[in-house]
C-alpha cells in the first residue's frame, strides 16, 4: 500500500513487570493466528487488494483524509496515550503481556496478569458506509496490542466505500476481506481449532465485534465457542444543534461533514440545551453534534457528543482497549518466604 500510514509503534507499553526476555514476548506473538492465511484458505473470501487500497486513498481527496487523520489522532490520544479509559498506562499498543504482585498491609497478596486477546475481528454489513464508526471500534483493538486483528465485510458486493478503505489505510491496517455470512461460523471454528479462542490458550480469548445488521445466529455461535461479542447499534440517530441564533459563527459545525461521515444516520435538530425540549420525551439518540458551550448539558443525555471540527469523529464510549485486554486476579496469604515472583 503506497500512502504514508501513522505510525504507532511508539506506543510504549508499562504493565507491571511486563516480560522482558525474547522467549515470552515470542510466545505471546505466537498465540495469534495469521489471519491473512486463514482469510486465502476461506471459502467465500476474497481480501482486498493493495490496488483497492490506493484507489481508494485517491478517490477520498485531501479535504477527507485529513478528517480522518484527526479522527485517528483524537482516538490516539485518549485511548493510546492518556491511560484513560481502562489502558491501565500510557500506551499500551506495545504490551504483549504483565504481570504484577502486590502485598497489601492488610496481610495478603495480589497477583495480576494482563495480556491482549489473540485476535479479533471487526465485522461491518455491507451497507456499512462510515469510516469514523469503523475507527472507533477498530483503533482501540490495536492499541490494547492484539496481533491479530482483520477488518470483514459481511454480504458486500463490488467496491468497498472509499473513504471506509482509505481510513484502514490511514489505520495500518493489513487485514481486509470480503467474506461470505455463511462462512463467518466457519472461521470462528477454524479459530477455535488453532488453540486461540475462548478461555483456553492461557485465556488469551478472542473477541467478535459486529458493526451494522448481522444475524444473531452469529452472536449466538461466537458465544458458544467461548468468544465475546460486542455490538453496534442500529444506523444512529444524530442530533445536530443548528440554531443561528444560540450558537456563534465560531462554534457551528459543518453539517455537510457531518453528513458525508454518516450517510446513514438519521439527523434531527434538537436544542441548545435538553432542557428547552418540549414535555415529550427525547428521542434516543446516538450523539449531539453542538457548540463546546452546550456540550456539558448534552453529556447527561447521550454517550457521544462533537464538537467543531470534529464532524468526521467518533467514540464508542463503551468499548475501550480494555475490552480486549483478558486480567485475571490471585488472592492469595502472604508466603513465609518471599517466594512468589516479583513479591515486595
Amino acid at each position: 500500500m503506497t500512502p504514508t500510514r501513522p505510525s504507532f509503534s511508539a506506543l510504549s507499553g508499562c504493565l507491571p513487570d511486563a516480560p522482558d526476555t525474547p522467549d515470552a514476548a515470542d510466545a505471546a506473538d505466537a498465540a495469534a493466528p495469521d489471519l491473512a492465511a486463514l482469510l486465502a484458505g476461506l471459502p467465500g473470501a476474497a481480501c482486498v487488494d493493495d490496488a483497492a487500497f490506493a484507489a481508494a486513498y485517491e478517490a477520498t481527496g485531501d479535504v477527507d483524509r485529513a478528517r480522518l487523520k484527526t479522527c485517528i489522532a483524537r482516538l490516539h490520544v485518549v485511548y493510546g496515550q492518556s491511560g484513560l479509559w481502562g489502558t491501565g498506562c500510557p500506551g499500551a499498543g506495545d504490551v504483549r503481556e504483565g504481570h504484577a504482585v502486590t502485598r497489601w498491609r492488610q496481610g495478603f497478596v495480589s497477583m495480576e496478569r494482563a495480556a491482549p486477546c489473540a485476535w479479533a475481528l471487526v465485522c461491518v454489513d455491507g451497507a456499512w458506509t462510515s469510516a469514523p464508526r469503523l475507527l472507533a471500534a477498530l483503533l482501540p483493538a490495536l492499541f490494547a496490542g492484539v496481533s491479530g486483528v482483520a477488518v470483514l465485510r459481511t454480504g458486500g458486493a463490488g467496491a468497498w466505500p472509499a473513504q471506509v478503505l482509505a481510513a484502514l489505510e490511514l489505520a495500518g491496517q493489513e487485514v481486509v476481506a470480503d467474506v461470505d455470512p455463511a462462512a463467518l461460523p466457519g472461521l470462528l471454528d477454524a479459530l477455535a481449532v488453532g488453540g486461540g479462542i475462548g478461555s483456553g490458550a492461557g485465556g488469551r480469548a478472542g473477541r467478535l465485534l459486529l458493526l451494522g445488521d448481522h444475524p444473531d445466529e452469529v452472536s449466538a455461535h461466537a458465544r458458544a465457542l467461548g468468544v465475546e461479542v460486542w455490538r453496534d447499534g442500529p444506523a444512529p440517530a444524530i442530533g445536530v444543534v443548528s440554531d443561528a441564533s444560540a450558537i456563534g459563527p465560531a462554534d457551528r459545525l459543518d453539517a455537510a461533514a457531518l453528513r458525508a461521515a454518516h450517510a446513514d444516520a438519521t439527523f434531527m435538530d434538537v436544542p441548545a440545551t435538553p432542557h428547552g425540549t418540549p414535555s415529550a420525551p427525547l428521542a434516543p439518540l446516538s450523539a449531539v453534534a453542538c457548540s463546546p458551550a452546550h456540550a456539558p448539558a448534552w453529556l447527561a443525555h447521550v454517550g457521544l457528543v462533537l464538537g467543531p471540527g470534529h464532524e468526521w469523529c467518533w467514540m464508542h464510549p463503551g468499548l475501550s482497549p480494555a475490552w480486549f485486554t483478558r486480567r485475571a486476579v490471585a488472592l492469595l496469604p502472604v508466603p513465609p518466604s518471599h517466594s512468589l515472583p516479583g513479591m515486595p
